[in-house]
């Protein structure tokens, strides 16, 4: 009497295919769900460097000059043209607020927006030499990375995951993971004084 067991072995070959596509699932959900941790904190750390490399180009930079900045802001997103930044989720030069900063005098000495800008670099020496707490004397540039937007509020640029089925991690909306806009100051240099060509008493 022979038995055939070609049909459990069949049957057994189905239950390891269900089983190996399971495990194949988890496996690399996992890792795709690691490698977004590790990109995220990239993202994290550039956003400083990003912000660093802004403030110090921009200190150095005529801020009259508005193809000069734009400069600025597209080499501090790592870019020789505008685009976006590599592996950031649609970051771009846009991202990157410059922002002039005074010296407001009195007992505590803190930075605050310039209210009125020098017409050129020449003019803010002139004006900080007259007044150096004086409301268009700029002390301190600061770079953030904010949304683009027309107001003085800087609002934290959410993560974004390269792949979409890791929404879950990373909720949008007003649950979104925000990155740090990473503000940097560094203290106000040339401004681009004195390689600017032009003539501004």
């Amino acid at each position: 009497m022979s038995i055939n067991l070609r049909p459990r072995r069949q049957r057994q070959g189905g239950v390891f295919a269900v089983e190996f596509a399971m495990l194949a699932l988890l496996f690399f959900l996992f890792l795709f769900a690691m490698l977004e941790v590790a990109r995220a904190v990239y993202m994290w750390n550039l956003v400083h460097e990003i912000t660093r490399r802004a403030a110090r180009a921009a200190a150095v930079t005529d801020f009259s000059n508005a193809g000069a900045l734009q400069a600025v802001r597209t080499q501090a997103v790592l870019r020789t043209a505008p685009g976006t930044l590599p592996l950031g989720g649609g970051i771009s030069d846009a991202y990157v607020r410059i922002d002039y900063l005074s010296q407001a005098g009195g007992a505590v000495l803190a930075a605050v927006p310039v209210t009125a800008m020098p017409g050129c670099p020449q003019r803010n020496r002139i004006n900080c030499l007259d007044d150096p707490h004086g409301a268009s004397c700029i002390r301190f540039v600061r770079a953030r990375l904010c949304v683009p937007s027309e107001g003085a509020r800087c609002e934290s640029v959410p993560y974004r995951p390269i792949l979409p089925l890791l929404g879950v991690m990373f909720p949008s909306g007003a649950r979104a993971v925000r990155l740090p806009n990473g503000a940097t100051m560094a203290v106000a240099e040339s401004l681009g004084y004195p390689d600017n060509p032009g003539f501004c008493p």
